[in-house]
């Protein structure tokens, strides 16, 4: 099978997505549901504030929410995607 310059981009698109998104689960597996402020106040021994955020969405407090962070990182997908076919879009 031969593939075009546009099919070899989509696969090439794909494997990237796949790899950033393997990328991105291992890092929360590794990281856990901490967050940077909890992590770095136990290791400089200060107290922590407790101001006790909530989840959300824009304001990327996805620590300890997998939904949350799965739905960023699809957000973010299917904009690079969206941005790919239109700059890889071929005029008339």
């Amino acid at each position: 099978m031969i593939m075009t310059g546009r099919e070899k981009g989509l696969l090439l698109f794909g494997l990237i997505a796949v790899i950033a998104a393997v990328a991105a689960l291992a890092a929360y597996q590794i990281t856990g549901d901490k967050g940077i402020e909890d992590r770095f106040s136990q290791a400089v021994g200060l107290s922590q504030s407790g101001d006790g955020g909530g989840p959300a969405l824009f304001g990327f407090s996805v620590e300890g929410n997998p939904v949350l962070f799965l739905a960023v990182l699809g957000i973010l997908l299917i904009i690079s995607y969206l941005l790919y076919r239109r700059l890889m879009a071929k005029p008339d």
